[in-house]
């Protein structure tokens, strides 16, 4: 099961955990933003580590097995800068020094980083099923709109959450209306959503066979 490729990539038994965490870190992120009682805030503190860990386990494995540690790193760089840049103390760290937007902005690209390195496990484990595979993008696609969009648009959206909950109800065309963008970014980023997210949508459905 541990084997490195030419490619310097090394195929694990790993892969059902790393999405299992992915996929368990959205919810965490949300509730790390959004929280207000220290017992959330706590327990975002917990799952963030215990998660970190996880990929910070799979990345040590991945560097003790390989013959070529400098290939492995090449073809695992992604798994690099998860361990990189998801380590939860940079978040308590800029949030303890004010740095506000730049909290934000580091949340933005843990949360781009780790839906990357999920749809990554999901393509290893599913080659076959393009259906699911575009169903998982069409999800991450809409966090990820969510996260920008309380990002640059905070006069709008006043939480994490509110931007995660206008990008669902924009992609599914729902259109309750209860929030939306008024800025010019924020309108990029809707506009940007509703033409890629109808794109993944459309194209996820299984053809009619005559």
């Amino acid at each position: 099961m541990w084997q490195q490729t030419e490619s310097g990539r090394v195929k694990t038994p790993f892969e059902p955990i790393v999405l299992a965490a992915t996929l368990a870190m959205i919810p965490v992120l949300i509730i790390e933003a959004d929280a207000k009682s220290e017992g959330w805030k706590t327990f975002a503190q917990v799952a963030n580590w215990m998660i970190w860990v996880v990929f910070a386990a799979e990345l040590a494995f991945i560097l003790v097995v390989a013959p070529r540690k400098r290939a492995a790193l090449r073809a695992h760089w992604l798994d690099t800068a998860i361990v990189i840049v998801t380590v939860p103390a940079y978040g308590r760290l800029l949030s303890s020094l004010r740095l506000v937007r730049l909290a934000r902005l580091m949340r933005l690209v843990r949360a781009a980083v780790i839906v990357s390195r999920a749809l990554q496990a999901e393509r290893q484990l599913t080659k076959a099923s393009v259906f699911r595979f575009v169903s998982l993008a069409t999800v991450f696609l809409t966090v990820i709109a969510g996260a920008i969009q309380a990002t640059v648009d905070t006069g709008d959206f006043k939480t994490f959450w509110d931007g995660v909950w206008w990008a669902v109800v924009t992609v599914t065309t729902v259109g309750y209306g209860d929030v939306y963008p008024t800025t010019v970014a924020g309108r990029v980023v809707a506009i940007a959503l509703m033409l890629v997210g109808v794109g993944f949508l459309a194209g996820s459905r299984p053809t009619s066979q005559p």
